[in-house]
This record gives C-alpha cells, structure tokens and sequence, in this order.
C-alpha cells in the first residue's frame, strides 16, 4: 500500500493523529470535517492496511533517568548478520538499528542512565556481539531537530472539506425526486 492510495481525508486523520493519538474519535472526526461514524471507519482502515502501527507515549529520556543517548557505527562479518541482529534486538538499551550502505554497515542508537553505564554497555555487551568487527562510537551532545512525526504530503484542509462536501451534495441531488424542471436543474447542479 502506498501513499497514493490515500486521498486528503486521510492525510488530515494521519496528520492529526500524529500531533494528538489521544484525540477523541468525535474530536478527530470535527478536526478533518467528517461526522463520527465515517471518521472511525477511515482510522480503522488505516490501521488495518498498516498506515498506523501504534499508539504511544513519547518520553523525556531525562526525566526518565537515561540522560546519555550514544550512536555507535559497527564494521560486521556480514556472514553473522543474522546472529548479529538477534542479539542487538534482546538489547533493551538499543532503542533504534539501522543497516547502512557504506563501510560501517550498522549504526545503533543507545540510550543509557550516565557515560559509565554506557561504557560498561560498550565494552561489556557490544564488543562481544557476534560477527563485530569494530565500532566507532558518538555520543550526543544537543539535540536540534527530532520529528516525533513522519512528512505527509501537503493538504489543504479546505480542499478536502469541499471535496466532501461536493460528493455530498452530488449524493443527495442523485436521489432527489425530480420533476422534469428539477432534472435539468439537478444535472447542472452536479456537474460544478
């Protein structure tokens, strides 16, 4: 499923859900200009077709006692791949592992209470992950720009609220008793 099989409706609920996944139903529906019933319709089928993965809180790592985030790029044997990633997702402090193209192969995102817990992680566990060859370690200093949400393409909401409001109005015209005079009024009605 791509992003082309989303039309503008759904954009806004993607976009409003990922500003506020607490919204009510009726709150999200008056949000992207929908009546509750379809807007429930619309969010389960997003879930459904995998667009919405989960709902979650998004957590100040300070508050929470991690106040160290580190970045380590792994050189891999790429014949332990697979031993490599099994072991990496059992990592509790490994929040994120991404294969890379390039001569690092792997870079991690860790999190950890201070930078002796961290070392002792480093040293400890991560030098002794299967097929590990080197590692070249980062550890952050600020923090400039992190999205807690993914680019959805550009909608202009009163785009989509006249889009619905025109299938709307062209439903209603279509079952409409029509006299002869109000078929000719209804046709031209329907085609604006």
């Amino acid at each position: 499923m791509s992003i082309n099989t989303l039309d503008s409706v759904d954009c806004l609920i993607l976009g409003a859900l990922q500003r506020n996944s607490r919204l009510s139903n009726a709150d999200l529906a008056k949000s992207v200009g929908l009546s509750p019933s379809p807007c429930l319709r619309r969010v389960r089928r997003l879930e459904k077709r995998g667009f919405i993965r989960g709902y979650r809180a998004v957590l100040d790592r300070q508050m929470v006692g991690l106040g160290v985030t580190a970045f380590a790029r792994l050189q891999i044997e790429w014949p332990r791949a697979k031993e490599m990633r099994d072991q990496i997702r059992r990592m509790p402090q490994v929040v994120a592992c991404y294969v890379l193209t390039g001569e690092s192969g792997v870079l991690l995102e860790i999190v950890a209470k201070d930078l002796e817990e961290y070392s002792k992680f480093l040293f400890g566990t991560l030098y002794n992950v299967a097929g590990v060859r080197g590692i070249q370690s980062s550890v952050l200093l600020e923090t400039v720009k992190q999205r807690e949400t993914s680019p959805l393409p550009i909608v202009d909401p009163s785009a989509a609220h006249s889009k619905r409001h025109r299938a709307t109005s062209q439903k209603t015209l279509s079952i409409e008793p029509a006299s002869p005079r109000s078929r000719s009024v209804n046709a031209s009605s329907s085609r604006r």
